[in-house]
């Protein structure tokens, strides 16, 4: 008897350490009790019971506060946006309608979803770059600019002194859009203070998070975005954003 309350110990300090403090703190407790475990005992049956006990814990709570992990995330992105916006997302997040984006396959999905678009595409980006802004991004933007659809690209994030950095990469990128602009009379960018990672399809999904679209392709750092199927909060997004594109032109078309 006295081996499960001793059990029940291990399991309930870990799930303390974890729902009180932090996911790393149930980890860390989880571990110390592993590392005991292998130090003081020498019954192997007693060793394994005692490591499912600490880390069966740490998996079990971990798995039943994945979804609410990934819900303040997703509240974390959403600081440089409109309060209206904010406001329809995370009523779009309440009612499930998201799934997660992860990593290398935003450049893909953004590809993708771009050579879907049937009338509108708008991407908000702290920074540009040719890095992202290359050939087959100019090929497939130009694909859809041809059959109609209306391309709104937004950038400009301003550091605490007011100032946007045009790198030469920028420079480039921008460069490439100006002369697809000069045919192409959808094609809108407009450089101004932007802080949001968004990527709006037809004003019927939005997906936002950490990831500067226009100008990350490497992705050294790990990058999270939420695809919401929501209608109301992308044309939120899509309604206050669009006169800021249009207000701020990058260049002279």
């Amino acid at each position: 008897m006295e081996v499960l309350y001793w059990q029940a110990f291990v399991a309930g300090s870990t799930i303390i350490a974890y729902l009180f403090k932090s996911r790393n703190w149930g980890a860390s407790v989880a571990g110390l009790w592993s590392l005991w475990t292998l130090a003081m005992l020498g019954y192997a049956p007693l060793i394994t019971t005692q490591l499912i006990s600490a880390w069966g814990a740490f998996f079990v709570v971990d798995s039943f506060t994945k979804k609410s992990r990934q819900i303040k995330k997703f509240e974390a992105t959403l600081t440089g946006y409109h309060k209206e916006d904010q406001k329809a997302l995370i009523t779009a997040r309440k009612e499930n309608h998201f799934i997660l984006l992860t990593d290398s396959s935003h450049y893909e999905y953004m590809l993708a979803e771009i050579d879907r678009s049937k009338s509108t595409i708008m991407i908000l980006s702290g920074w540009i770059s040719d890095k992202v802004i290359d050939e087959r991004f100019i090929s497939i933007v130009k694909k859809a600019l041809q059959r109609g659809v209306q391309v709104y690209l937004g950038f400009g994030f301003e550091n605490s002194q007011g100032r946007h950095e045009i790198t030469r990469p920028a420079k480039r990128a921008l460069l490439s859009l100006q002369k697809l602009s000069k045919t192409q009379q959808q094609l809108h960018v407009g450089k101004f203070n932007n802080h949001q990672k968004a990527l709006v399809i037809d004003q019927k999904r939005v997906v936002c998070g950490s990831h500067n679209w226009l100008s990350n392709k490497a992705f050294k750092n790990r990058e999270q975005s939420f695809i919401i199927d929501d209608q109301t909060a992308a044309k939120a997004v899509f309604e206050h954003s669009m006169p800021l594109i249009l207000e701020n032109p990058a260049f002279d078309t």
